[in-house]
């Protein structure tokens, strides 16, 4: 589930000048990717909506998608920061997505299967693959990322394997270190921060499918 951006890139350019409307906010990701968030909504999407049939089509899907959760039993125990992504609408289907910051936590909703918690690998997901619309990382999450980090190097020195090597390991607590020292420069380094942190987390012992991947595009990214 680590995220990796397209190869083409995101496909909505700076050159749709088509406005926005009302509660709409368009962000970029770090690696030029375009995508956009409502705010009193709670909803992030990678689709155009600047395009009123795309807009309707996404607001229509979330409607739809509150109003299944209002039938699930277990919907009162969401945190109340849960925000929804929505992406790949047309007028009949879409690909839903429900996070919490504060939870660390990800969650799936099916009529087939209800309410659950997902992976944890897909809410890091979700922080590397909209990192630039919030102030601050997740509560907490630039701490966990710092440990993990620590008992990834003790443990690779010791012999486990990880899904990174121990010299990738040495190039992400660089990188961390790089953006640390420009954030104490008076720098913004939310978003290229979310982006490491979203996709090296969460780091654990070879176990999860994320052995080849290659995040180079992120820790030689050209941020100063």
């Amino acid at each position: 589930m680590q995220y990796n951006p397209p190869a083409g890139g995101n496909t909505i350019t700076n050159s749709n000048r088509a406005p926005l409307a009302r509660g709409w906010r368009q962000h970029q990701h770090p690696n030029g990717d375009i995508y956009f968030h409502n705010d009193s909504l709670c909803l992030t999407t990678s689709d155009n909506v600047r395009d009123a049939a795309t807009l309707h089509y996404i607001l229509d899907a979330r409607a739809d998608h509150i109003a299944c959760l209002a039938d699930d039993p277990h919907a009162h125990r969401l945190p109340r920061d849960i925000e929804l992504v929505v992406s790949e609408v047309t007028r009949h289907t879409a690909v839903i997505r429900m996070y919490s910051r504060s939870a660390h936590t990800a969650y799936r909703y099916a009529d087939r299967t209800g309410l659950r918690v997902a992976p944890p690998e897909e809410f890091w997901t979700h922080i590397a693959e909209f990192p630039s619309h919030h102030r601050a990382l997740p509560p907490g999450a630039e701490a966990a990322f710092v440990a993990a980090v620590q008992r990834a190097q003790t443990a690779v020195n010791a012999g486990a394997q990880y899904c990174f090597s121990e010299r990738t390991i040495g190039q992400i607590v660089e990188r961390y270190r790089e953006l640390v020292l420009l954030r104490e420069q008076g720098r913004d380094v939310v978003a290229p921060l979310a982006w490491l942190v979203g996709v090296v987390m969460p780091l654990e012992p070879v176990g999860r499918e994320a052995g080849g991947v290659n995040i180079d595009h992120i820790l030689h990214a050209d941020w100063r």
